[in-house]
């Protein structure tokens, strides 16, 4: 919040803000400005013409028109988050997170409670490592070296016995897996928000890891799947989370749904950082984001400057941000796999889901019509976004004069 906060505005009233407030959109568009606004009453004769409903597409087939909240742009709680607009971003995950809590529920409700719920994990535990052994050829294997999962769990554990280096990388990487998960993904978030060269940008890879979360929220509830170290003792597979008392408070508690395992968000997380992180390199800038545009999309229209020129960085910069994008994705699969808290085939489900969510991430804007009703409801006004603004140190983009 403090770092991508709004330098040029202030939360009290006065002529600061007269001079340095900008409506979201362009002059003459649905939006208009705080001061504009406030000078405006609802019984005044050009009031309505002032803020004109918006007008949505829904799955490009209906249209319908939603209120314009531009009008509360003067209110108090509207130029706070005019202040800290990162606080838009903190609610969406607030979101999501409601969602993820609700799976725990309408999974246990689906498969009539908790018992049966455990069996039917289980069982899909099981059936993803035959799965696997039938890919890798190792079905007439008749012990636990079958799982490639176990071998590279046993590997590690080996090594910890004869204390070796081996004990030390799996003792690191059991706190990579509790401690870097979601505060690293939040941190992503936030750092991207800061040095996205647009906020167009920024939006599709928000938009690709909150749909990513949908997609598997919504296999969670269908497929629950056990993790190997909850499966039965002769599977061999060890908790070495547990066992070395490493967890932390985002894997523990009620809210944490146990029999999530496919696909593994932790790698689709780290895969979805990777891409954006190798993305932004450079070297593969032949690749381009997608440039048509949906009518609807305020996030992504004029509001920042659109692809053409990205922040400048050095070849030390960039080979950086291709090595993180390549080793922080690699470090926490290996993270899920030696401390059994996921297959294989988890992580190539999650790299599915990122890439259709990828492909789909327009798809959320479709909830646009909800997000006008509710800020119409609590009487707010979409505060502009900073992405992109550092580059101009924080002037107003060429785009915008």
């Amino acid at each position: 919040m403090y770092f991508t906060r709004r330098k040029d505005y202030s939360i009290l009233e006065g002529r600061q803000n007269r001079e340095s407030h900008r409506p979201l959109l362009t002059p003459g568009s649905q939006r208009s400005s705080g001061d504009r606004a406030r000078s405006l009453s609802p019984s005044s004769p050009g009031y309505a013409q002032e803020f004109p409903p918006k007008t949505r597409r829904i799955f490009g087939i209906w249209t319908v028109r939603t209120p314009n909240s531009s009008r509360f742009a003067g209110n108090i709680h509207s130029r706070i988050l005019q202040k800290f607009p990162f606080l838009i971003e903190m609610f969406y995950w607030i979101i999501a997170l409601i969602l993820y809590r609700l799976t725990i529920y309408i999974t246990g409700h689906f498969y009539g409670g908790s018992q049966h719920l455990w069996d039917v994990a289980q069982s899909h535990g099981m059936s993803i490592l035959d799965l696997e052994t039938k890919i890798l050829g190792t079905r007439h294997v008749t012990d636990n070296t079958r799982w490639l999962e176990w071998r590279i769990q046993q590997w590690f554990l080996a090594g910890a016995k004869l204390g070796d280096w081996r004990g030390t990388a799996l003792a690191a990487l059991n706190r990579v897996y509790a401690l870097i998960h979601i505060p690293g993904t939040a941190g992503f978030i936030a750092y991207y928000y800061s040095t996205a060269p647009t906020h167009r940008r920024f939006c599709t890879a928000r938009r690709t890891i909150s749909l990513s979360n949908f997609v598997a929220f919504v296999v969670f509830i269908l497929y629950p799947c056990m993790p190997p170290r909850l499966l039965p003792p002769e599977y061999g597979f060890v908790d070495t989370v547990e066992a070395e008392d490493a967890t932390s408070v985002w894997m523990k508690g009620d809210y944490v749904n146990a029999l999530a395992a496919m696909p593994s968000m932790h790698f689709g997380y780290a895969f979805a950082i990777g891409c954006v992180f190798v993305y932004e390199s450079g070297f593969l800038r032949h690749l381009h984001l997608p440039s048509d545009l949906e009518e609807d999309d305020l996030e992504a229209k004029e509001v920042m400057p659109r692809e053409g020129d990205d922040v400048p960085r050095s070849v030390a910069a960039r080979v950086g941000l291709l090595c993180f994008g390549l080793i922080y994705p690699a470090i926490i699969l290996l993270a899920i796999i030696a401390s059994a808290n996921h297959y294989f085939l988890d992580a190539v489900a999650a790299v599915f889901v990122v890439f259709f969510s990828f492909c789909s991430n327009k798809f959320l804007l479709n909830f646009l019509v909800l997000e006008d009703w509710l800020l119409w409801a609590w009487r707010l006004e979409k505060p502009e976004p900073t992405t992109g603004y550092r580059k101009t140190s924080g002037q107003v983009p060429s785009s915008r004069r």
